[in-house]
């Protein structure tokens, strides 16, 4: 099998997309993509969502406000992608303003067919309203880095 590694998800699913085409029966493999182990992180990070909004509150994520922080890496990429692609309304955040978010949502979209919003949450105050304005809340920055406050989200 061929499993596709690295650290940029839009390259790693490029490659996937070439590797599957450029197989020829009968000399066919499997192919694998999971870049810095950001797609399983994100699978992982949304089964727990909905599992919890199911046993809580009998709900699935559809038309759910979700914010993701740390959107510009990886795995704040994928969460996006499969949030959304699961009926919740995502918003990605950027902790360097909505530049570098709004050129994230256009790539989800135009290569998923999925609508994201983008939010610049380059400030305490500006963080303060996304997570008021949002019922889940997704932290998907680097290890170590606190994206949120126990403040903002007591707010």
């Amino acid at each position: 099998g061929i499993f596709i590694a690295g650290k940029d998800a839009s390259l790693a699913l490029d490659m996937f997309d070439a590797a599957k085409k450029a197989m020829v029966p009968p000399f066919q493999v499997s192919v694998f993509a999971d870049p810095a182990g950001s797609f399983t992180t994100a699978a992982a990070m949304v089964a727990k969502v909905e599992k919890a909004l199911e046993k809580k509150f009998q709900r699935a994520l559809r038309d759910t406000r979700v914010a993701v922080f740390g959107a510009t890496g990886v795995v704040g990429f994928c969460t996006a992608v499969i949030a959304a692609g699961e009926g919740a309304r995502v918003t990605l955040v950027g902790h360097d303003g909505i530049e570098r978010v709004k050129q994230i949502a256009a790539e989800i979209e135009s290569r998923f067919n999925i609508i994201v919003d983008a939010a610049d949450g380059s400030s305490d105050a500006r963080k303060t309203k996304l997570v008021e304005a949002n019922e889940i809340i997704l932290a998907c920055a680097k290890a170590g880095v606190q994206v949120v406050s126990k403040a903002q989200l007591k707010g």
